[in-house]
Protein backbone atom coordinates (compact mmCIF):
# COMPACT_ATOMS: atom_id res chain seq x y z
CA UNK A 1 0.00 0.00 0.00
CA UNK A 2 2.90 2.28 0.80
CA UNK A 3 4.56 1.69 -2.59
CA UNK A 4 1.64 2.44 -4.17
CA UNK A 5 1.09 5.61 -2.79
CA UNK A 6 4.69 6.90 -3.30
CA UNK A 7 4.04 6.27 -7.23
CA UNK A 8 1.14 7.89 -7.27
CA UNK A 9 2.52 11.08 -5.38
CA UNK A 10 5.41 10.58 -7.67
CA UNK A 11 3.02 10.77 -10.82
CA UNK A 12 1.08 13.52 -9.96
CA UNK A 13 4.29 15.52 -8.97
CA UNK A 14 4.87 14.24 -12.49
CA UNK A 15 2.17 15.63 -14.04
CA UNK A 16 2.19 18.83 -12.51
CA UNK A 17 5.34 19.80 -13.97
CA UNK A 18 4.28 19.05 -17.38
CA UNK A 19 1.51 21.06 -16.79
CA UNK A 20 3.61 23.60 -15.80
CA UNK A 21 6.28 23.46 -18.17
CA UNK A 22 3.28 23.91 -20.83
CA UNK A 23 1.91 27.28 -19.38
CA UNK A 24 5.27 28.89 -19.05
CA UNK A 25 6.16 27.65 -22.15
CA UNK A 26 5.66 30.59 -24.00
CA UNK A 27 6.85 33.14 -21.48
CA UNK A 28 10.47 31.63 -21.11
CA UNK A 29 13.34 31.53 -23.41
CA UNK A 30 14.32 28.36 -25.39
CA UNK A 31 17.45 28.06 -23.27
CA UNK A 32 14.68 27.32 -20.17
CA UNK A 33 12.84 25.32 -21.81
CA UNK A 34 15.87 22.60 -22.96
CA UNK A 35 17.10 23.09 -19.24
CA UNK A 36 13.16 22.22 -17.76
CA UNK A 37 13.19 19.40 -20.47
CA UNK A 38 16.09 18.24 -19.03
CA UNK A 39 14.85 18.23 -15.34
CA UNK A 40 11.90 16.30 -16.89
CA UNK A 41 13.82 13.31 -18.32
CA UNK A 42 16.49 13.14 -14.97
CA UNK A 43 12.97 13.05 -13.09
CA UNK A 44 11.17 10.24 -15.22
CA UNK A 45 14.12 8.35 -15.15
CA UNK A 46 14.71 8.60 -11.58
CA UNK A 47 11.30 7.10 -11.31
CA UNK A 48 11.29 4.70 -13.31
CA UNK A 49 15.06 3.38 -11.24
CA UNK A 50 13.11 4.20 -8.03
CA UNK A 51 9.84 1.92 -9.18
CA UNK A 52 12.15 -1.19 -10.84
CA UNK A 53 14.19 -1.20 -7.36
CA UNK A 54 10.72 -1.69 -5.65
CA UNK A 55 9.44 -4.02 -8.11
CA UNK A 56 12.41 -6.04 -7.20
CA UNK A 57 12.32 -5.82 -3.61
CA UNK A 58 8.78 -6.82 -3.94
CA UNK A 59 10.22 -9.83 -5.71
CA UNK A 60 12.63 -11.23 -3.67
CA UNK A 61 10.59 -10.62 -0.60
CA UNK A 62 8.27 -13.23 -2.13
CA UNK A 63 10.74 -15.33 -2.89
CA UNK A 64 12.07 -15.57 0.41
CA UNK A 65 8.42 -15.94 1.67
CA UNK A 66 8.17 -19.02 -0.71
CA UNK A 67 11.25 -20.42 0.58
CA UNK A 68 10.41 -20.09 4.29
CA UNK A 69 6.94 -21.73 3.41
CA UNK A 70 8.70 -24.75 1.27
CA UNK A 71 11.19 -25.73 3.92
CA UNK A 72 8.44 -24.79 6.19
CA UNK A 73 6.18 -27.77 4.92
CA UNK A 74 9.53 -29.86 3.67
CA UNK A 75 9.61 -29.87 7.84
CA UNK A 76 6.46 -30.82 8.37
CA UNK A 77 5.83 -33.33 6.44
CA UNK A 78 9.23 -35.19 7.55
CA UNK A 79 8.18 -34.70 11.05
CA UNK A 80 4.69 -36.12 9.70
CA UNK A 81 6.66 -39.40 8.71
CA UNK A 82 8.53 -39.88 11.80
CA UNK A 83 5.70 -39.98 13.67
CA UNK A 84 4.13 -42.00 11.17
CA UNK A 85 6.64 -44.74 11.18
CA UNK A 86 6.90 -44.14 14.84
CA UNK A 87 3.03 -45.31 15.50
CA UNK A 88 3.90 -48.25 12.80
CA UNK A 89 6.63 -49.53 15.01
CA UNK A 90 4.24 -49.31 18.12
CA UNK A 91 1.64 -51.21 16.46
CA UNK A 92 3.62 -53.68 14.88
CA UNK A 93 5.10 -54.41 18.67
CA UNK A 94 1.37 -54.66 20.17
CA UNK A 95 0.67 -57.17 17.06
CA UNK A 96 3.52 -59.21 18.07
CA UNK A 97 2.83 -58.84 21.66
CA UNK A 98 -0.94 -59.66 21.35
CA UNK A 99 0.22 -62.80 18.71
CA UNK A 100 2.63 -64.23 21.15
CA UNK A 101 0.08 -63.54 23.79
CA UNK A 102 -2.75 -65.95 21.92
CA UNK A 103 -0.15 -68.66 20.73
CA UNK A 104 1.24 -69.47 24.19
CA UNK A 105 -3.15 -69.69 25.08
CA UNK A 106 -3.69 -72.25 22.30
CA UNK A 107 -0.45 -74.05 23.37
CA UNK A 108 -1.27 -74.52 26.76
CA UNK A 109 -5.30 -75.31 25.90
CA UNK A 110 -3.74 -78.13 23.27
CA UNK A 111 -1.22 -79.58 25.77
CA UNK A 112 -4.28 -80.01 27.91
CA UNK A 113 -5.37 -82.14 25.53
CA UNK A 114 -2.94 -83.68 23.01
CA UNK A 115 -5.47 -85.96 21.21
CA UNK A 116 -7.91 -83.12 20.55
CA UNK A 117 -8.18 -82.52 17.06
CA UNK A 118 -9.70 -79.10 17.18
CA UNK A 119 -7.35 -77.59 19.75
CA UNK A 120 -4.54 -78.60 17.54
CA UNK A 121 -6.17 -77.13 14.63
CA UNK A 122 -6.02 -73.67 16.51
CA UNK A 123 -2.79 -74.22 17.61
CA UNK A 124 -1.66 -74.37 14.37
CA UNK A 125 -3.66 -71.83 12.61
CA UNK A 126 -2.71 -69.28 14.86
CA UNK A 127 1.19 -70.23 15.47
CA UNK A 128 2.45 -71.17 11.91
CA UNK A 129 -0.34 -70.27 9.01
CA UNK A 130 -0.83 -66.70 10.36
CA UNK A 131 2.50 -66.34 12.14
CA UNK A 132 5.18 -68.82 10.39
CA UNK A 133 6.05 -70.34 14.05
CA UNK A 134 8.36 -73.14 12.42
CA UNK A 135 10.06 -74.63 14.90
CA UNK A 136 7.40 -75.22 17.76
CA UNK A 137 4.70 -76.13 15.05
CA UNK A 138 6.44 -79.00 14.46
CA UNK A 139 7.59 -80.43 17.62
CA UNK A 140 3.86 -79.56 18.39
CA UNK A 141 2.88 -81.44 15.64
CA UNK A 142 5.51 -84.19 16.68
CA UNK A 143 3.07 -84.58 19.74
CA UNK A 144 0.06 -84.56 18.33
CA UNK A 145 1.24 -87.28 15.57
CA UNK A 146 2.11 -89.38 18.32
CA UNK A 147 -0.80 -88.84 20.64
CA UNK A 148 -3.27 -88.94 17.30
CA UNK A 149 -1.38 -90.93 14.62
CA UNK A 150 -5.51 -91.51 12.66
CA UNK A 151 -6.14 -88.14 12.17
CA UNK A 152 -4.73 -87.00 8.82
CA UNK A 153 -4.28 -83.46 9.53
CA UNK A 154 -1.18 -83.57 11.47
CA UNK A 155 0.74 -85.57 8.52
CA UNK A 156 -0.37 -82.22 6.51
CA UNK A 157 0.97 -79.48 8.62
CA UNK A 158 3.90 -81.36 8.93
CA UNK A 159 4.56 -81.91 4.82
CA UNK A 160 3.35 -77.86 4.83
CA UNK A 161 6.04 -77.37 7.29
CA UNK A 162 8.57 -79.07 5.24
CA UNK A 163 7.44 -77.82 1.99
CA UNK A 164 8.29 -74.51 3.37
CA UNK A 165 11.33 -75.16 4.30
CA UNK A 166 12.19 -76.26 0.59
CA UNK A 167 12.54 -80.38 1.87
CA UNK A 168 10.76 -80.80 -0.85
CA UNK A 169 11.13 -85.32 -0.85
CA UNK A 170 10.37 -85.55 3.18
CA UNK A 171 7.39 -83.14 2.40
CA UNK A 172 6.09 -85.33 -0.34
CA UNK A 173 6.38 -88.55 2.04
CA UNK A 174 4.07 -86.86 4.36
CA UNK A 175 1.14 -85.41 1.98
CA UNK A 176 1.16 -89.26 1.15
CA UNK A 177 1.08 -90.21 4.55
CA UNK A 178 -2.14 -87.54 4.81
CA UNK A 179 -3.69 -88.96 1.82
CA UNK A 180 -3.66 -92.66 2.15
CA UNK A 181 -5.47 -91.58 5.96
CA UNK A 182 -7.80 -89.46 3.94
CA UNK A 183 -8.21 -92.55 1.24
CA UNK A 184 -8.92 -95.30 3.64
CA UNK A 185 -8.75 -93.79 7.29
CA UNK A 186 -11.54 -94.51 10.05
CA UNK A 187 -11.06 -90.67 10.67
CA UNK A 188 -11.35 -89.03 7.14
CA UNK A 189 -14.94 -88.30 7.25
CA UNK A 190 -14.47 -87.99 11.68
CA UNK A 191 -12.25 -84.78 10.31
CA UNK A 192 -14.13 -83.44 7.17
CA UNK A 193 -17.68 -84.91 8.06
CA UNK A 194 -18.70 -83.89 4.73
CA UNK A 195 -17.75 -86.43 1.52
CA UNK A 196 -17.63 -83.48 -0.86
CA UNK A 197 -15.21 -81.58 1.17
CA UNK A 198 -13.13 -84.34 1.86
CA UNK A 199 -13.10 -85.17 -1.45
CA UNK A 200 -12.10 -81.39 -2.35
CA UNK A 201 -9.25 -81.07 0.27
CA UNK A 202 -8.39 -84.79 -0.89
CA UNK A 203 -8.06 -83.03 -4.37
CA UNK A 204 -5.99 -80.37 -3.49
CA UNK A 205 -3.38 -82.36 -1.44
CA UNK A 206 -3.06 -84.54 -4.09
CA UNK A 207 -2.16 -81.85 -7.30
CA UNK A 208 -1.74 -78.61 -5.29
CA UNK A 209 0.79 -80.01 -2.88
CA UNK A 210 2.35 -83.58 -3.38
CA UNK A 211 2.90 -82.95 -7.09
CA UNK A 212 4.39 -80.07 -6.74
CA UNK A 213 6.50 -81.27 -4.46
CA UNK A 214 7.72 -83.97 -6.71
CA UNK A 215 8.42 -81.52 -9.43
CA UNK A 216 10.35 -79.05 -7.05
CA UNK A 217 11.92 -81.45 -5.67
CA UNK A 218 13.28 -82.69 -9.53
CA UNK A 219 11.25 -86.10 -9.67
CA UNK A 220 9.09 -85.29 -12.57
CA UNK A 221 8.56 -88.77 -13.06
CA UNK A 222 7.18 -89.48 -9.95
CA UNK A 223 5.04 -85.88 -10.36
CA UNK A 224 3.69 -87.36 -13.80
CA UNK A 225 2.85 -90.90 -12.14
CA UNK A 226 1.13 -89.33 -9.63
CA UNK A 227 -0.84 -87.72 -11.79
CA UNK A 228 -1.96 -90.59 -13.70
CA UNK A 229 -2.60 -92.49 -10.55
CA UNK A 230 -5.26 -89.95 -9.74
CA UNK A 231 -6.28 -88.82 -12.76
CA UNK A 232 -9.97 -90.42 -12.66
CA UNK A 233 -10.38 -89.31 -8.91
CA UNK A 234 -9.36 -85.18 -10.06
CA UNK A 235 -12.07 -85.36 -13.09
CA UNK A 236 -14.66 -86.46 -11.27
CA UNK A 237 -13.80 -84.01 -7.86
CA UNK A 238 -11.15 -81.33 -8.86
CA UNK A 239 -12.59 -77.92 -9.93
CA UNK A 240 -12.56 -78.47 -14.45
CA UNK A 241 -10.37 -75.48 -14.47
CA UNK A 242 -7.84 -76.72 -12.17
CA UNK A 243 -8.32 -79.80 -13.40
CA UNK A 244 -7.18 -78.95 -17.05
CA UNK A 245 -4.67 -77.27 -15.65
CA UNK A 246 -3.05 -80.28 -13.93
CA UNK A 247 -3.45 -82.41 -16.75
CA UNK A 248 -1.17 -79.68 -19.15
CA UNK A 249 0.95 -79.45 -16.38
CA UNK A 250 1.43 -83.49 -16.34
CA UNK A 251 2.09 -83.25 -20.22
CA UNK A 252 4.38 -80.14 -19.69
CA UNK A 253 6.69 -82.47 -16.57
CA UNK A 254 6.23 -85.59 -19.24
CA UNK A 255 8.24 -83.81 -21.60
CA UNK A 256 11.15 -83.15 -19.96
CA UNK A 257 11.67 -86.52 -19.26
CA UNK A 258 12.34 -87.16 -23.03
CA UNK A 259 15.51 -85.51 -23.08
CA UNK A 260 16.75 -87.51 -19.48
CA UNK A 261 15.88 -90.71 -21.70
CA UNK A 262 13.52 -91.73 -19.45
CA UNK A 263 11.68 -95.00 -20.39
CA UNK A 264 8.41 -93.77 -19.13
CA UNK A 265 8.22 -90.80 -21.39
CA UNK A 266 6.53 -93.06 -24.08
CA UNK A 267 3.96 -94.21 -21.59
CA UNK A 268 3.33 -91.17 -20.12
CA UNK A 269 2.81 -89.77 -23.08
CA UNK A 270 0.69 -92.47 -25.29
CA UNK A 271 -1.93 -92.26 -21.79
CA UNK A 272 -2.11 -88.43 -21.33
CA UNK A 273 -2.67 -88.11 -25.09
CA UNK A 274 -6.05 -89.96 -24.07
CA UNK A 275 -6.96 -88.14 -21.17
CA UNK A 276 -9.05 -84.74 -21.36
Amino acid sequence: MEIKWIQYLQSKSLRRTVKKIKNIKNSISIGEVIKLKKILIIAMIVFVVFSCNKKQEQNKTKKDDNINISQSDKNKTEENKKNSEKDSSEIEKQKEVSSEEVIKKAEEEFLKDSKNLEKYRNYVTVAFYQNREFKRTKEITEIFLKNAPDYSYGYRVMADILFYEKKYKESAEYYEKAIGILKHGKQSYAEYKDIKVLNNVLSEIIEKNLIQAYRLSGDNEKAVETFIINQKFLKENYNPLLYNIALNNAKKDNETLKSSNSKKYEENKKILSNLN
